[in-house]
Parts: structure tokens; C-alpha cells; sequence
């Protein structure tokens, strides 16, 4: 029986390959018909239309692009793109049958549409002339163009036409550009693992983007290598060299963007964080707020004279937390230059910003611990027998949760770390899209991890506390309409913790700047700072103070709105370190934003579970309260009942 359905698919697949060559000469005639048109492609033929959170139209004109004969193309380009994508380009007529039979033969197999057996000229073509739209009549049409254009152009002429429309990742077009972009270079100086880099990205431009996913694009760079020695364009002793190399030790800075606008940052991360889809886009609808994203680049132009020193660089990101979207970014203040963000890509050490997320929160959601809850701030060892200490050395006995964390004391995070149970606090974190690591240590806990968390995502979960336990990953389109279909950025947000448990850290994180110069006067706000230290050997070497900052971070919201900011240096050097000043800009840019862009008025309302007492600490311990107390938020069921007995102390 398995025989006779075998000899039914194979006759079928037979039939549909002649059917496929007859509509292509049909093809061909249609084709002969249409204008003359060049193919070459100088400009950038389909625009892109990005509209703001209002929908209005703010740029069609987005692209990175610049058109490349092929005698500035390096032989290593076109031979690493043969290599991966079309090794018989030089000897087919447009297409190959072989690689059509054998690809319907696997479609009808699986009951799917033709796909796949694309040459070069074809995937031209397709970028060209179609949409993605899978059918048999336009895999007709782009086999008959394709017979038609190797025709009336030569092979040279075809790789050059190609070589100008392949994405390159982001918004990034053509090879001339994107050998830029990457490497500083023109296409003539590519060098053989550059180029395995650049033919490695055309399959999947952003999943192989060497900058954002440097492992995935070694991987893919030596794939490509190994297609290039297996063809002879490289020798077996070159391929051992060159695999050896990862893609982050290759990519180089120097990108110089002649179209800047403050508009340009919020461009790049937009289509570096793109979902993977062959389709052509034709138009974003995104959450920028034109009015916030433009005071970013003032600020990071230091317009506001902020920066007292050149070299001191910036991130700040701004987040809606009712639609989940990116209303602001700016990821570097160097923005004249292709440089990495410190917004979406770098992985920073978090410092004491991770304290609620991983250590508070945690012991309120699994402990049923209150703000009023009593820990001990006092000496204590890690158990490698490394000594913890608080910011200013000192320790303050018997202390409150809401004193602990307003305060950001280090030892008592580590032990509420210790007490929820290392496991039990990255569960927590990973539903608010904060990865585990592979290897957890006490320090984690106050954020000396040895990897790091971009500030997009660190912003990104303390949208949970905002929206009283609801989390969805922030992201800047609304909605992607591409030649075909479109994508709805709908996803409802998930309920990730007690919304209990989100309120009662909201009332400690506003504790943070309440009184001060930088608190809000008109809305309800919550923040955390963190900064991060230099290890001994960095001081010795840099001639840097003991106490001297490396980073300084800032995350703030009120119920409509988070702000993540970072303040640092890209690189270490002698005398570049974080003084008090420095330190505190994150403060003034949060004040900034808040006092111009925070909605007024925006207050939360006690909740269901919420338990409001007035109370008294007496002997390490809360009691209600009849006179000198204070206003205490509990979990209900777990407020104090008694008042404390002076007598029997006594």
C-alpha cells in the first residue's frame, strides 16, 4: 500500500513539475510583454511608512542604504554568498531543476505550497517584483522572470542587483552598507570572515545579527566557511583558522549615519527587535511619542547640560504601562556612529535595582512578608567566607522591610534571597522576563551577577509592580502590515504575581525619593537606584578612588509611565570613574521626564487583601498602635491583633 501511495505522489509530483514549466514559458511570454524597465535597483524602491502612537506619519525614508557596484564588491563577498546560498549561480540558467523536483517532491509530501529551491536570481526577484505570498502561481512567475533576466543580463549584473536589496539586519540594506555598518570598511576590504559573517546573516538578518546575537552568528559564519571550503573557495587549513574566531571579536565600530535625527535611535532598536518574517513590511504603527523621544536627544546631546564630561555615556529608556509599548529610547549618546545600545543590547550589572524584583517581592509573594516585617542588618559572611557589607559600612540592627529597601542595606536582600530560596526568587523573575543564570550566587541578590540584564528588560519588569502584577515583554509596534498580512501586537498581559504583592512593594519604592527634590508632587511615584563598584585590581590599575562608582542606574514609574536610565563609561581608563555628581544624574533626567510627561493625579487605590493598620515597632516587633505610630500596610490576615505590653517589659 506504502508503494502504491509513493508511485501516486511521485506521478503527481511529475504533473505538477510540468505544469510549473509550461506556466513558465507562459510566463515568459508575459513577461516579454512588460516594460523595459532596469532592474537595478538605486534607490530604495519600496519605502517603509512609520507612524508614531497617533498615527501620524513620521518617515518613509528609514533604511540604511547605499547602492555597490559589483568592482567594489570583494571576490570573498560573492564567493561566501554562492557558497551558502547558491553554489551553481555561475552555471544555471535562473533556476535549478533539480533543486525544484526535489523541493515540490518534499511540499506535496507535506501537503504544502511550493517553497524553497530558490537561486539567486529567483530570491531577486522575489525581493523585486513579488510578494512572499506562497502560491504556484507566483513561484511560476518568479521561475519565468528568472529564466527571462538571465537572458537579458549577465551573471555579474544579476549578483550586483542582488547584492544591493539582501537586509542586512535592522534597517540595514545592500552590502555597501552593510559592510559599513559592521566593520567600518568598504565591500573591497571585506575580509574572508567578514564576509562568512554578512552571506551567514542573509537567511535570518536579525537572528544572525553579529551585534545582538554574536553566538548564533558564529555559528552561522562557520557554516558558511565550511560551504566555502567544501567548494574550494578556501582550504582546509584557512577554515581551522578562521572558525576560531568568534563574530564579536570580528564586528568593528565606525559607522558614521549622515541622516541623523532624533528619531534615529528609536529607528535602529524598532527594527532590530522586528519578529522574523520573510514578508515585505509596508508600514509600522508604533508607540514613539514623538515630544518624549525628542527630549532624549536633547538630553543625550546635553542640551540640558547635564554632562560634565564628553566621554560619560547614557541610556534611558521610557515605557508605557498601559500598552506594554516602548514610547522612547536612546541607547547611546555617541549617536553619529554605528556604536551598540546600552538601552536593548548591553548586559549591565544591575546593581541594587534588582533588590525588589528578586529579593523583596519574592519574600511578600512565598513568605507573606509585610513592609513591617522585622530582619537584622548586621554583620554577615557569604558562605565562600567573603564579608558583606552595607554602603556605609555600618549596620543597623533590627530593622523594618520598608527601612531595608528604602535604605537598599545589602545584607538583609541577601538574606531574604536566602530565605525564599535561590530557585523559588528566579522563578519570580523569569515570569517578568528576567533571565536565570546558569550559575547562581548570593551576590545575585544584590546584583553582582556575572552576566547582567539590559536596562530595557530590568524597566521592563518593574512594569509588573506598576500594573499591580501584570506583565507582558514591551515592545515598540503596535502593528506590522506587511505586503500580505499584518501582525496585531494584542497579546494580553499576564497576571505574574499577587496583585498584593506588587501594592506592597509600591508602598516601600515610593518611600525611595519621598521629601526629597527629586520626589513627584502631583503623581504617586516609585523608584530604585543602583550602582555597581570597581573590583581592587580596576582601582590599583586605574588609579581610581576606593569607593569610586562604575555604574549608575535608575528605575522609576508611576502608574502610567516607567523610566530606566543608566549613567557609565564605555570604557575604563585612568581618572574615569562616577563622583557624587555623576552619580546623580539618573536622578535629574528622571525628574526631568516626570515633571514633563508623567500623567498628574495618578494614584493607586488600597486593594482587595490589603490590610491598613496604625501600628508601633516595640522589642523587634509590630503591634498595633494608640498613640506614636505610624500607618502600616499588611497582607490581610497577617496585621498585628495586640498592643505592646510596656508593663511586663518594663
Amino acid at each position: 500500500m506504502k508503494s502504491i501511495l509513493n508511485k501516486i505522489l511521485l506521478i503527481f509530483t511529475i504533473c505538477t513539475l510540468l505544469i510549473t514549466i509550461i506556466g513558465s514559458i507562459a510566463g515568459i511570454i508575459l513577461f516579454n510583454t512588460a516594460s523595459n524597465t532596469s532592474i537595478f535597483i538605486k534607490e530604495n524602491s519600496k519605502p517603509i511608512y512609520i507612524y508614531d502612537d497617533k498615527e501620524t506619519l513620521i518617515s518613509s525614508d528609514s533604511l540604511y542604504y547605499e547602492y555597490c557596484s559589483i568592482q567594489e564588491v570583494s571576490p570573498e563577498i560573492i564567493h561566501a554568498v554562492i557558497s551558502i546560498e547558491d553554489k551553481d549561480f555561475y552555471t544555471h540558467p535562473g533556476i535549478s531543476i533539480p533543486r525544484i523536483f526535489s523541493s515540490i517532491y518534499q511540499n506535496m509530501k507535506n501537503g504544502s505550497i511550493i517553497s524553497g529551491a530558490s537561486t539567486i536570481t529567483q530570491q531577486y526577484i522575489k525581493n523585486t517584483y513579488f510578494t512572499n505570498e506562497k502560491t504556484f502561481s507566483r513561484k511560476i512567475n518568479e521561475i519565468a522572470y528568472a529564466l527571462e533576466l538571465e537572458k537579458k543580463y549577465t551573471k555579474d549584473q544579476i549578483m550586483e542587483a542582488y547584492l544591493n536589496t539582501v537586509l542586512f539586519g535592522s534597517n540595514i540594506y545592500g552590502i555597501k552598507m552593510a559592510a559599513r555598518y559592521y566593520f567600518n570598511k568598504s565591500p573591497k576590504e571585506i575580509t574572508t570572515n567578514e564576509a562568512a559573517i554578512l552571506a551567514g546573516m542573509i537567511q535570518l538578518p536579525n537572528h544572525y545579527n553579529p551585534l545582538r546575537n554574536p553566538e548564533a552568528a558564529t555559528t552561522r559564519k562557520n557554516l558558511v566557511l565550511r560551504r566555502m571550503w567544501e567548494e574550494n573557495y578556501i582550504t582546509e587549513e584557512k577554515y581551522n583558522e578562521l572558525i576560531k574566531i568568534p563574530a564579536k571579536d570580528i564586528v568593528q565600530k565606525g559607522f558614521t549615519n549622515t541622516k541623523i535625527t532624533y528619531l534615529t535611535p528609536y529607528f535602529d532598536y524598532l527594527f532590530s527587535s522586528l519578529p522574523q518574517n520573510s514578508d515585505t513590511i509596508t508600514s509600522i504603527y508604533t508607540y514613539l511619542d514623538t515630544d518624549i523621544q525628542k527630549t532624549l536627544y536633547s538630553i543625550m546631546n546635553n542640551d540640558y547640560k547635564l554632562f560634565n564630561d564628553d566621554d560619560l555615556n547614557c541610556a534611558i529608556v521610557v515605557l508605557d504601562n498601559e500598552t506594554y509599548g516602548v514610547k522612547a529610547i536612546a541607547g547611546n549618546r555617541s549617536y553619529n556612529q554605528r556604536v551598540i545600545s546600552y538601552a536593548s543590547d548591553v548586559l549591565l550589572q544591575p546593581g541594587s535595582t534588582i533588590k525588589p524584583l528578586l529579593d523583596y517581592a519574592p519574600a511578600i509573594e512565598y513568605l507573606n512578608y509585610n513592609p513591617a516585617t522585622i530582619i537584622w542588618d548586621e554583620e554577615y559572611t557569604y558562605k565562600n567566607g567573603t564579608k558583606l557589607k552595607n554602603y556605609d559600612n555600618q549596620y543597623l540592627g533590627a530593622i523594618t522591610l520598608r527601612k531595608a529597601l528604602s535604605d537598599s542595606r545589602n545584607i538583609p536582600a541577601v538574606k531574604l534571597f536566602n530565605q525564599v530560596g535561590y530557585e523559588r526568587a528566579f522563578q519570580f523573575v523569569e515570569k517578568l522576563g528576567i533571565e536565570k543564570k546558569d550559575t547562581i550566587y548570593e551576590a545575585d541578590a544584590i546584583g553582582g551577577t556575572t552576566t547582567g540584564y539590559t536596562l530595557l528588560s530590568l524597566a521592563n519588569a518593574y512594569q509588573g509592580f506598576a500594573n499591580l502584577g501584570y506583565y507582558k515583554k514591551a515592545v515598540p509596534y503596535q502593528k506590522i502590515q506587511y505586503d500580505l498580512t499584518s501582525y496585531v501586537n494584542d497579546t494580553p498581559a499576564k497576571l505574574v504575581m499577587k496583585p498584593t504583592t506588587a501594592y506592597l512593594i509600591n508602598s516601600m519604592l515610593h518611600d525611595v525619593f519621598k521629601g526629597s527634590t527629586f520626589d513627584q508632587k502631583n503623581t504617586y511615584m516609585m523608584a530604585k537606584t543602583g550602582q555597581t563598584n570597581f573590583d581592587q585590581a580596576t582601582i590599583k590599575k586605574y588609579h581610581l578612588p576606593w569607593n569610586a562608582t562604575k555604574d549608575s542606574l535608575l528605575i522609576a514609574y508611576t502608574k502610567d509611565m516607567t523610566i530606566g536610565v543608566w549613567v557609565g563609561y564605555e570604557k575604563i581608563s585612568d581618572g574615569k570613574f562616577l563622583d557624587y555628581y555623576k552619580k546623580n544624574i539618573p536622578r535629574s533626567i528622571m525628574k526631568l521626564l516626570l515633571d514633563t510627561f508623567a500623567k498628574k493625579g495618578q494614584y493607586y487605590e488600597e486593594i482587595e487583601g490589603i490590610n491598613k493598620s496604625y501600628i508601633t515597632i516595640y522589642d523587634n516587633q509590630a503591634y498595633l498602635a494608640k498613640d506614636y505610630g505610624y500607618y502600616e500596610y499588611f497582607l490581610e490576615g497577617t496585621q498585628p491583633l495586640t498592643y505592646p505590653n510596656y508593663e511586663i517589659r518594663a
